[in-house]
């Protein structure tokens, strides 16, 4: 099983190449998604997405890495798993 990546998640049984994205076609507001979406995107889990809710809304992404558990790592995983801030006013 070393070629399949469990996320426990929906979307985990479908065939993934380590590095290519998880969710291709998915797009996930940090501004404005609710927490359960927020808790499926890539290592964040229900605490993190509850702290990203209380810390929200965000104008960087730099904001978003001064969240605690939220590196520089942290912040390429949730891009690549369709993450994005909408800083419409």
């Amino acid at each position: 099983m070393a070629d399949k990546f469990e996320h426990n998640h929906p979307g985990q049984d479908e065939p993934r190449a380590h590095g290519e994205t998880h969710h291709e076609n998915r797009i996930v507001d940090l501004n404005t998604a609710p927490e359960d979406v927020i808790a499926d995107l890539p290592m964040v889990g229900s605490d993190r997405a509850k702290d990203v809710m209380r810390e929200r809304p965000f104008k960087s992404w730099d904001e978003v890495e001064q969240i605690e558990g939220f590196g520089k790592g942290m912040i390429d995983d949730l891009k690549s798993g369709g993450a994005q801030i909408d800083q419409a006013d």
